[in-house]
Order: structure tokens, then C-alpha cells, then sequence
């Protein structure tokens, strides 16, 4: 009796925490090719719960408009343990996948997203990149 009675006192503390809110729309500057150089994108979060849908628009740079989205939809977003993740289709010659991982600050206006999956120059792979999303207001 005692166990089951610090299991739901366990599983009531868990499921207490809130998730951080991420919906919104958002802009990332200089996040062109694999987030480097270039323009600045538009994010825009729609969150129910721990899923997240959206479009990522803009960017490009770095290719000649080739590291431009296929399409602008955000893949597999979620919400796990305080951090998002989703990825994009980038490219059109050679598309490959761009994962985003961020966390939000105590502020809840900024994300740092660590991006991975994009190629590096002479198509390798390239190595972790970070930027960041500023809310709009």
C-alpha cells in the first residue's frame, strides 16, 4: 500500500510539470544554409500539449536559393522534457533534412536551437550549428 502511494505521488509530481509554451511565431537571423549565412526566417509554432506543428519560411543563401525549403512544413515537432525538436526539408538539387533542437529561456522569448543534418561545404557533413529564434511580437 505504501509503495502504490509513492508511485502516484511520483507520477502526480511529473505529471505537474508544466511544458514550456512554445507557439508563436518566431524569427531566426542568419540562418541560411545549414543556419550559417543568410537572411532570417519566420518560425511559426503551433503547440497542443507536447505536439508541435508549423512552417519555417525564408532563408535560403548560401546556394543560390538551393538551400531554400522544399516546402515550408516542420516534421515530427515535439515538446520532451523541456526541449523541442522538429525537422525541415532543406535543398532542391540534393534535398537533406535539418533537424532543430531548442530550449527556451526563463524569459520564454528566446530559443536556442542546435541544428544538425545540414551538408558542409563540398557536401560533407557538417558540424553542429547553433542559432537563435527571438519571439515576435
Amino acid at each position: 500500500m505504501r509503495l502504490i502511494s509513492c508511485v502516484v505521488a511520483l507520477a502526480a509530481t511529473f505529471a505537474a510539470q508544466p511544458v514550456p509554451n512554445f507557439a508563436g511565431k518566431w524569427v531566426i537571423q542568419g540562418a541560411g544554409r545549414g543556419g550559417g549565412r543568410g537572411g532570417s526566417q519566420t518560425l511559426t509554432l503551433n503547440q497542443v500539449g507536447t505536439e508541435v506543428t508549423g512552417e519555417l519560411v525564408g532563408g535560403g543563401g548560401g546556394g543560390g536559393g538551393s538551400a531554400a525549403p522544399i516546402n515550408n512544413e516542420l516534421y515530427d515537432g515535439k515538446v520532451e522534457g523541456g526541449t523541442l525538436s522538429f525537422y525541415v526539408w532543406r535543398g532542391t538539387d540534393k534535398p537533406y533534412k535539418v533537424t532543430y533542437t531548442g530550449t527556451l529561456n526563463a524569459a520564454g522569448d528566446e530559443i536556442a536551437f542546435s541544428l544538425t543534418g545540414a551538408p558542409g561545404r563540398g557536401g560533407a557533413p557538417s558540424t553542429p550549428q547553433t542559432v537563435s529564434a527571438k519571439r515576435t511580437k
